[in-house]
């Protein structure tokens, strides 16, 4: 009997020492709600899931190499620069939703649209998006004029918001201005390439078209 009530007691004096005090127990809350509530906002510059953001603001810098063949022989030139502006709406902590403005240019070639944007959140500094569109306006050098509408279609992964690497399809109809033009009818275009998101976005928009300003300075347009 007194070794069973000894036994007892002890076991209950370790429970004791090992059980959390009330200084530990308190770091232990606060840690938990440090990483489980931070601050909510209606509108973020730069993107996060909900709780943290209702909605944001996208905007993306693209530079993207044509992988395959350019039928209207316009350009040498592979390079491709895009750039996609508007506001997205998280609806769920893993899902947003949202529509951009999307201008785009190359070696004789620009385009003008509008593409839907769909975001899936891994984690709060990853994501895919995919990002169909409609583009309205189009310009093409090389003896060719640009039929609208054309269909564009990215698919990207996302680090933090801030860089991105993707792959981009463009669907577009030609007509040649001559009848010495072979006849194309539509191509379909493959690109690959790195984005630039939120500032950083805004900064190499800023930095191409300050370049162009300075080429067409320097040449005399």
């Amino acid at each position: 009997m007194t070794a069973r009530w000894l036994g007892s007691s002890g076991f209950l004096a370790i429970s004791l020492l090992l059980a959390p005090g009330p200084a530990d127990a308190a770091v232990a809350e606060d840690a938990r709600e440090s990483e489980e509530t931070r601050p909510t906002h209606s509108l973020c510059w730069r993107g996060h899931p909900l709780p943290e953001c209702r909605a944001f603001v996208l905007t993306e810098f693209g530079v993207y190499s044509r992988l395959d063949h350019d039928p209207t022989y316009a350009s040498d030139g592979r390079l491709y620069f895009t750039l996609d502006v508007g506001p997205v709406w998280n609806r769920t902590t893993g899902d947003a939703a949202g529509l951009t403005a999307y201008l785009a240019t190359g070696a004789d070639h620009a385009r003008v649209g509008a593409r839907l944007r769909y975001r899936r959140w891994l984690s709060r500094h990853t994501s895919v998006d995919f990002a169909p569109g409609v583009i309205f306006y189009g310009s093409e050098d090389g003896g060719y004029q640009y039929k609208a509408p054309g269909f564009v279609a990215g698919l990207s992964l996302n680090a933090g918001d801030l860089f991105g690497v993707g792959l981009e399809m463009e669907n577009s109809r030609y007509t040649p201005y001559t009848s010495t033009f072979p006849q194309i009818g539509s191509d379909t275009t493959w690109r690959a390439g790195a984005k630039l998101g939120s500032g950083l976005g805004v900064l190499g928009a800023l930095a191409l078209v300050g370049f162009v300003v300075y080429v067409v300075a320097a040449t005399g347009g």
